[in-house]
């Protein structure tokens, strides 16, 4: 699977907002998502306001295989046994990081409950959530 990022344009309103997509041939706007999640995720951000690596702690209902099978298919996902209970990295490749920043995100889960993709939204200059 190949875990696609999607950047809006920045805006002075809105920030920074990136949608990462983990079900294989999703699209933006499909009828997908039927649960969101609030959750906090630690992004490392290039100069220029790409995604170069993301973690974030799942809420425990959500740490089962169903809830992860896009995310272990994913080379760049790291879950589990190397990592603290719950705990997700997330690793762009080709991309390096100059900022790691707290960002509010929300997880997106199909009715299968399986988690097919995350919205994060950074307003920099903010230090409470904002999702």
């Amino acid at each position: 699977m190949s875990m696609r990022v999607n950047k809006a344009d920045y805006t002075a309103e809105d920030g920074f907002l990136y949608y990462v997509m983990f079900k294989p041939n999703m699209e933006l706007g499909d009828d997908t998502v039927t649960v969101r999640v609030p959750v906090s995720a630690a992004v490392s951000v290039s100069e220029t306001g790409d995604l170069a690596d993301l973690s974030f702690t799942l809420p425990k209902q959500y740490r089962n295989d169903r809830a992860v099978s896009y995310l272990r298919k994913d080379a760049t996902a790291n879950i589990g046994p190397n990592l603290p209970d719950g705990h997700v990295l997330i690793t762009m490749p080709g991309s390096n990081g100059d900022a790691v920043v707290n960002a509010p995100a929300k997880l997106d889960l199909d009715s299968a409950g399986r988690i097919v993709g995350m919205e994060i939204q950074w307003r920099p200059g903010e230090t409470r959530g904002n999702a």
